[in-house]
């Protein structure tokens, strides 16, 4: 009886210590500014942001990325007022910008979890890349990453307020690069 206890403790311990573990990438790299200023284009296209096939079973991941597109497409409709939301661009050419964000990496704790298992759920984070493409040949002028965390106590104290601005946070990383390169 006590090696049956002593068993099913340390299962419930590797439990929640697996659970916490959060292993997203950081960028590899710097953002460096793009081989052509943004604002020299004319016509802006954006994707929606897609989400790496590794990551969408989790139905937590699917919410977390239509949250992010929701924020960023918002914002960028601020930096670039005539900005077109596309599914598909059109045919590259002078004057177009296009860009293509793409959540590669993600854990979002949402709010049931927080609620049920509070900073035991592991904290969230998402690492982001966008690419943007101009010119007539639809040229690689950039393709910075973007990384944001959220820590599980404080996920756990605000009861996944914390996880959802890390939301908001990586798309305003997205359109403050995007600014400061205009």
């Amino acid at each position: 009886m006590r090696n049956a206890v002593k068993l099913v403790l340390i299962v419930a311990l590797m439990l929640v210590a697996g659970g916490c573990a959060t292993n997203i990438s950081k960028p590899t790299r710097q953002a460096t500014a793009p081989k052509v200023k943004f604002g020299e284009f004319k016509t802006v296209e954006m994707k929606p942001v897609a989400l790496a096939p590794a990551f969408a079973s989790s139905e937590a991941n699917q919410r977390a990325t239509r949250k992010i597109d929701e924020h960023l497409f918002s914002a960028m409709a601020k930096v670039f007022p005539n900005i077109k939301r596309t599914e598909s661009f059109s045919k590259p050419g002078p004057g177009v910008l296009q860009i293509s964000p793409v959540v590669k990496e993600i854990k979002f704790i949402g709010g049931g979890a927080r609620f049920w298992a509070g900073a035991a759920a592991g904290s969230s984070a998402v690492l982001m890349q966008v690419e943007y493409k101009g010119g007539a040949g639809g040229n690689l002028l950039a393709d910075p990453e973007f990384y944001a965390q959220a820590n599980a106590m404080g996920g756990a104290w605000t009861m996944g307020g914390t996880d959802n601005a890390m939301l908001e946070r990586i798309a305003m990383d997205v359109v403050n690069y995007t600014t400061v390169n205009r």
